[in-house]
Order: structure tokens, then sequence, then C-alpha cells
């Protein structure tokens, strides 16, 4: 009697923990033809992060590059009514081997879900907080950073959103656009990554990383903190 009813049992199981599973896939990624390009993209879903022993957004990496005594967290915020993924950062401007303390929040795409981000377009929600500032060297290199940063292994993108006119400017391996965003308030940006990328001569990658960035130089010490709410890709339409 008991192995008849485990016989009966045991397929029903399994058909209760493939429908959990697919409940999940559309929970966390909706009723979509096709899987997207990134992983629970509004940060709905977290995990306890085991290196860092904070909490972190699920299918979410983080990576903290501090000098001795700064500091550097992430965790999930409520700024003007809207629950985000908030990165703080604290640079203490001491004169070590660490030039940068920088938060990155990280997902490595691959395959199709590359060539969605690099065909389509990203929309993003931000809130940033502080003004995007450069050295006065001949480099003109960046003294902070908010925004996303697109690696690639080889060249690196920085989509930085600060109060100021919009520019574009290349320092070695590394082309940074600055968008107008205004501070301290809540923006939706659009942004073509394939774009960027292709003026910059860079080829499609087979892989890349897609990081969100809060960081600054010793050159600029202080605190640090800036919001994001959710991202996407809008893919690219029939033509």
């Amino acid at each position: 009697m008991t192995t008849t009813i485990r016989k009966i049992f045991a397929p029903a199981s399994i058909l209760i923990c493939l429908c959990v599973i697919s409940l999940l896939f559309v929970e966390l990624y909706g009723a979509m033809p096709e899987a997207p390009a990134i992983a629970n993209p509004a940060f709905k879903y977290w995990t306890r992060d085991p290196v860092w022993d904070f909490a972190k957004p699920l299918m979410w990496e983080v990576s903290l590059l501090l000098g001795p005594k700064d500091r550097g967290f992430i965790r999930r915020d409520v700024v003007d009514g809207r629950t985000c993924l908030g990165v703080h950062v604290y640079q203490d401007g001491a004169n070590d081997a660490h030039n940068w303390a920088t938060v990155h929040v990280r997902q490595n795409l691959r395959g199709k879900a590359v060539k969605q981000l690099f065909e389509g377009t990203l929309e993003i929600w931000v809130y940033p907080t502080f003004m995007h500032q450069r050295y006065q060297n001949s480099a003109g290199d960046p003294e902070n950073v908010f925004g996303l940063e697109i690696n690639n292994g080889t060249n690196l993108l920085w989509i930085i959103f600060s109060e100021q006119a919009s520019q574009i400017y290349q320092i070695t391996r590394h082309l940074v656009v600055v968008i107008n965003t205004p501070l301290n308030t809540w923006s939706r940006r659009e942004v073509s990554i394939g774009n960027y990328c292709s003026e910059a001569g860079w080829t499609l990658p087979s892989e890349a990383a897609l990081i969100f960035l809060v960081g600054a130089t010793k050159g600029a010490p202080g605190e640090y903190a800036g919001f994001f709410q959710g991202i996407k890709v809008i893919s690219k339409g029939p033509h």
C-alpha cells in the first residue's frame, strides 16, 4: 500500500515543483515570448551576500573596492516613496594605494542577453545626489561616478547621470557618457548602449558585465550615495 501511494504521489510532487518553478519564472521575468536580458530588473527579490554579509538583489553580485578606511555598502532604500537599490560609499581621502573607493552591483550577461542589450534601448530609473566632477589634468580623469558601467573585459563604457550638460569624453579604452539628469529627484532615462559602443569602434562582445556603480577618488573625499529603481531592455521592434 505504501509503495502504491509513493508511486502516485511522486509524479504529483514533480508536477507541483514544475508548476512552482514556472510561476517563479513568470514572476521574475514576466510572461514574455523570450527571457529578458536582465534578471530581477526591479530588485524585487533579495538574498544574503555570503561574502559581505549584507542583503543584495537576487541574481546580482556585489564588489567593494575600498581603501583601509573607506566604507561601502548597498541596501534596500525607500526614497521619495519608491523602494529602490541604494548604493553608498565613503571615500576617506587618505593617500593610500587605493585611488578609488567604489561599489559595484553586477550582473554578467552572455549570448542572447548581450545581443539584446547592445541592439535594444536600456530604460533606467535613477536618483543622483551629487555632481560628476573631473580633474583639471590633461586627461580630464573623472573624480567621481554615479551610473552604469558596461565592461566587456577589454573596454569600459560609463553612463553617468549628473545635473550638467550632456557630454562624451574618452580616456584609454574607457568611454564616458554624461547624461543630463537633475539631482535629488527620480528620472527615467533611455540609453542606447550599442550606439555608443559602435561610435567608439567596439565590436559586439560575446559577454559583458552590466554594473551599477557609485564611487569617488581620494582627491574627492566624502559621503556619496545614488539610487536605482529599475532597469530593463526595450527590444528593437521588427523592421
